[in-house]
């Protein structure tokens, strides 16, 4: 028999919320992973075709050689031989191709393919993708914080509901994410954590990529180790190097010579506690340096040129402290 459609109903949806939200903060797909699939599968789900669809520009038709219409890009939920999971298609093409290191591994073949070896649907079962990711030797796992945000947050499909500045930030989800990898996990809920960090995984890059998240959180715990509800201000370098940290999370940057020179001068910056993280202060301004710090983290070969990763951080840091006003409260 071919995938079953699934339908769920309001109802399902909120038994399936309560028992997402009863689970541990940090839970592996190994404790249920028939659960597991199904979050995971409806996170996915409920961003395809959406602003917050990270898969959509990896997706072409491989007629035109163009990318398909965000807007053409649907998805089903489906049972198939035991296993939960989703089909992603899209209304204007039955002949894909996909554009990004590792997917056509996570996808399944036999269901997905025409004849001619092109796509006409992406099937994904993330109890086969939590096998890939074991045969690598990394641990997928679901974190309720982030998905109760997300998955099962006031989910609007216009809206980008990932708001990667504050929510992160006031949340210290680098501290989260830091701890997670250099124990050799990853979060598997969404389409950025498919494509970005699941897909192409490759356990010959994680030694060294666990050795620089385990810097990353004994830095940023140092940091905060006397401060329980520390600033803003004091959170944005931590959240820089949490964002740096993600690339290098990420196949196409494993093991990355010009993020790692970006990582090391941002550990070494907050080692010198320059933006006390105990002080209470109120932020008027994002520093636009920030945004010149990832890029260059992405820039080849600037390892070589220290002084202006050092200059971006400085500056960064400068910003910070000017756009910082003392809070009396």
């Amino acid at each position: 028999m071919g995938p079953k459609i699934i339908l769920f109903s309001s109802e399902e949806i909120a038994l399936l919320r309560k028992r997402f939200e009863k689970l541990d903060e940090v839970t592996s797909f190994e404790t249920d992973v028939e659960l597991a699939s199904r979050i995971t599968s409806y996170g996915i789900f409920r961003e395809i075709g959406t602003v917050n669809d990270e898969l959509a520009r990896f997706i072409f038709d491989s007629e035109t050689a163009k990318p398909v219409r965000l807007e053409s890009l649907k998805a089903e939920l489906i049972e198939w031989n035991g296993l939960f999971g989703l089909r992603v298609f899209s209304t204007d093409s039955r002949r894909l191709e996909l554009r990004t290191k590792g997917f056509y591994e996570v996808v399944h073949p036999h269901l997905s393919k025409n004849e001619d070896g092109s796509l006409h649907s992406l099937y994904i079962f993330p109890q086969i993708v939590n096998e890939i990711a074991k045969g690598e030797g990394v641990e997928l796992v679901l974190v309720k914080s982030w998905g109760v945000n997300s998955i099962f947050g006031g989910f609007d499909p216009s809206t980008g509901y990932y708001q990667t500045n504050f929510w992160e930030i006031e949340n210290n989800d680098a501290l989260k994410f830091a701890d997670l990898v250099r124990q050799g996990r990853v979060a598997f809920m969404g389409t950025h954590d498919l494509v970005a960090h699941v897909a192409g995984i490759d356990r010959n890059h994680w030694l060294l990529l666990k050795r620089n998240a385990e810097r990353a959180y004994e830095a940023i715990y140092s940091y905060f180790k006397s401060a329980p509800k520390p600033s803003i201000s004091a959170l944005i370098l931590p959240y820089t190097i949490g964002v740096v940290l993600d690339d290098l999370a990420q196949p196409p940057s494993y093991s990355s010579k010009n993020h790692i020179a970006v990582l090391d001068e941002l550990l070494w910056k907050i080692s010198r506690n320059e933006i006390p993280a105990n002080l209470p202060t109120l932020l008027t301004q994002f520093p636009e340096s920030f945004q010149k710090i990832i890029d260059l983290s992405r820039t080849s070969n600037i390892e070589q040129n220290p002084t202006e990763i050092k200059t971006a951080i400085n500056d960064m840091v400068r910003e910070i402290l000017n756009a910082s006003l003392v809070n009396p409260a």
